[in-house]
């Protein structure tokens, strides 16, 4: 149980909190521009010495891609199991359309708007706050790893490789991770699965240079066409031939989203079909974001593109997907035309339902923060570095979601409701708890948790100090 005493003493501190929190939601950390790079590395400074200030161990390690890892290790009892804690500290651009300034973090109305309030610095700073507020009642019943990046809204290049050498030092019990929103109810949410992602560049050139329709159309290859009719083959063979996502049968189980609720969340657009929280969730999708074809007016172009977004289910592999595209497409253009498909980055789908003691914490840490249990649901979207993570440290991810309902996550006016991110702090609290064995506070009360399949922190595991620790 977690000590009443413990988050009372965490609510009392929770105004000062948030004055860290905006401060560091004004750092404009945003790891798609290259103008931004000092303010990235800025962002990463702040988050090391906030944690080295409140005792833990910390490193700040550069990737390949020259955005840094921030390594915190907040120190417990030898023994003490370990968990890890994810989340990044980059944020997307502002964007247009903001009723205030995005790095100028204002209040209104029990709201915080900014950017990166819900995205994700406000939900890692949650469990930030969660560790300090256990660190000053006592002792912190588990080992906990904080790792946060700074390339998650650029898909995470190099994190995967940073994650090698912990890997093999590290075994936590549990790795938890909040970056998506609660439900449209308010209760925190489980995502207990996450589609696969490949992007890819689909280009028709028929040869020659653009011609007059009136002179040639009719007698010459139109790219535009051919580039439609490969579309449309993906579309009918290859996405059908993906099959859909495993359906879950431990645990809770997924809650579906009506029809209704899906086309609502559309905003007007039309949608196609029945079953649609199952076509997002569980099934492969094509999508179209952006095509292009020729120069000038009145012409027939060259040459055409488009650049698709490839949703997959969870167990099939990007790679194999762009070999089956190229199979499918190879033969269909006319002599002298050339079909290519350029494949980006891709990444595979995730399945995430949390064992049964995993389960049963967090629905204890949830009923203390917000007075409710988990809603547990599936998402069409995709989180590389959850993949990652799952593949590195051999377990499935607890994704709990505490970001506010419809809160804006990479639109204009991102913001985080103040009563659920105080909920989310006292649910990370007892979660710690709930994670944790026997400890003994400044109170004197020996507190119990949960020590189901416990796997102790091996001999000697900490942060060896390298060059860029203080950095």
């Amino acid at each position: 149980m977690t000590p009443p005493a413990l988050l009372a003493a965490a609510r009392r501190r929770r105004a000062t909190r948030l004055d860290d929190l905006r401060e560091w939601l004004a750092i404009p950390s945003v790891s798609a521009e290259p103008a931004r790079a000092a303010d990235v590395a800025r962002a990463a400074r702040w988050l090391a010495s906030w944690q080295r200030a409140r005792g833990a161990r910390v490193q700040v390690r550069p990737t390949e891609k020259g955005r840094d890892i921030v390594l915190g290790l907040w120190p417990a009892p030898p023994g003490a199991p370990l968990i890890v804690l994810y989340g990044h500290y980059d944020v997307q651009p502002a964007g247009p359309g903001w009723s205030t300034a995005p790095f100028a973090p204002v209040i209104r109305n029990g709201v915080l708007y900014a950017r990166g309030a819900g995205d994700d610095k406000g939900q890692l700073f949650a469990h930030l706050c969660a560790l300090e507020a256990w660190q000053q009642f006592g002792v912190i019943p588990v080992q906990v790893l904080v790792i946060a990046e700074g390339a998650e809204e650029v898909g995470s290049p190099g994190f995967d490789a940073a994650l090698r050498p912990l890997a093999r030092r590290f075994r936590p019990r549990a790795v938890v991770i909040s970056d998506t929103e609660r439900d449209a109810g308010g209760a925190p949410t489980i995502t207990v699965s996450q589609r696969g992602h490949l992007v890819a560049r689909l280009e028709v050139d028929v040869g020659g240079s653009d011609v007059h329709p009136g002179r040639l159309g009719g007698a010459v290859v139109d790219p535009g066409l051919v580039l439609a009719e490969a579309l449309l083959l993906l579309r009918d063979e290859l996405i059908p031939a993906l099959g859909s996502g495993p359906v879950d049968t431990a645990g809770e189980q997924p809650r579906l989203r009506t029809d209704a609720v899906v086309a609502r969340i559309a905003n007007g657009r039309a949608t196609t079909g029945a079953g649609l929280d199952e076509r997002i969730t569980r099934y492969g999708a094509l999508s179209v974001t952006r095509l292009a074809a020729g120069g000038r007016g009145g012409a027939v172009p060259a040459r055409s593109a488009a650049w698709i977004d490839i949703r997959l289910p969870a167990r099939v592999d990007p790679a194999d997907v762009v070999l089956r595209a190229r199979r499918l497409l190879d033969g269909l253009a006319p002599p002298g035309t050339m079909v290519s498909l350029r494949a980006g980055s891709g990444t595979a789908g995730l399945e995430a339902m949390p064992d049964a003691a995993i389960q049963r914490a967090a629905k204890e840490a949830c009923m203390i923060g917000f007075g409710r249990p988990p809603v547990y649901v599936r998402s069409g979207g995709t989180v590389p570095a959850a993949g990652m993570m799952a593949r590195a440290f051999g377990l499935h991810p607890l994704l709990l979601g505490f970001g506010t309902p419809g809160g804006h996550a990479h639109g204009p006016d991102e913001a985080m409701d103040l009563p659920g991110w105080s909920a989310a702090i006292d649910t990370s609290v007892a979660l710690i708890g709930a994670l944790g064995g026997p400890v003994r506070t400044n109170f004197g009360r020996a507190q119990s948790g949960l020590r189901a399949r416990i796997q102790p922190v091996p001999t000697g595991a900490s942060l060896a100090r390298t060059d860029g620790e203080d950095r």
